[in-house]
């Protein structure tokens, strides 16, 4: 397990305005990044999928993972009651390890990891079947884990990346009885979303959220999806409502 260190060693980050000056190209969107964000326009920013995912399924096969989930994103200076385990990250990692792309670039030294290289599906990717319908469509996933969260847990509120060049995009389904909207608590872009449990969603998380649990056992999967006009066309083709 790393631990987050705390920030605040004064050192001041550059703005997106400063680190475009300093490398136009990298901050400059492609031909795609503007064909892409342009359809996802037509898409909710919080819009139920079609999949359906079986729980009771679901419960039996990530039993066999009950000792495998670790702390999510430590801090030493605040409580907060998260784990995770991952379905699709680095080469060579078990499900217990690179959680996070701030953990894996302390561990590998690699400061340019993101989440569309965390691209090597684990043993927990093959034994959670009862996914495959929502996962397979899209082929090679980015970093993709559950988390869990427990009573008191929380994501404060965040923006993931506010840019249009990034490079994934993210589906979440809400994976126990505990994620129902009385138990789990998404907000986005200020307004509380309803959750049904079992579905899966798109999410823009380009746009201000936060999260809180408040029960035990508060199972979500968070996808990240390479951004290709490929990918967005069967995200549409994903979608509830046509």
């Amino acid at each position: 397990m790393t631990i987050i260190q705390k920030k605040g060693d004064g050192q001041i980050p550059l703005s997106w305005y400063e680190k475009y000056s300093r490398n136009p190209t990298k901050f400059t969107p492609t031909e795609e990044d503007i064909r892409c964000e342009l359809q996802l326009q037509a898409l909710d920013s919080f819009e139920l999928l079609e999949p359906k995912i079986n729980l009771n399924q679901f419960e039996r096969e990530l039993s066999l993972f009950d000792n495998d989930w670790e702390p999510y994103q430590p801090k030493p200076w605040v409580t907060n009651n998260r784990e995770a385990l991952v379905l699709s990250g680095l080469e060579g990692s078990t499900p217990s390890e690179n959680l996070s792309v701030p953990e894996a670039r302390i561990m590998t030294g690699n400061k340019r990891l993101l989440d569309v290289d965390f691209n090597h599906k684990t043993e927990v990717y093959h034994e959670l079947k009862s996914l495959h319908p929502l996962l397979e469509p899209f082929g090679t996933l980015g970093r993709t884990f559950l988390v869990k969260v427990n009573a008191g847990g929380w994501f404060p509120p965040h923006k993931d990346y506010p840019l249009i060049i990034r490079k994934t995009i993210r589906i979440v389904a809400f994976l126990s009885k505990n994620c129902d909207s009385d138990s789990f608590e998404w907000s986005h872009s200020g307004v509380k979303q309803d959750i049904i449990p079992g579905r899966a969603y798109w999410v823009d998380t380009m746009k201000a959220h936060r999260t809180h649990s408040w029960k035990d056992n508060s199972i979500h999967l968070i996808v990240n999806i390479p951004k290709t006009w490929e990918n967005v066309l069967k995200l549409c083709s994903m979608t509830y409502y046509k």
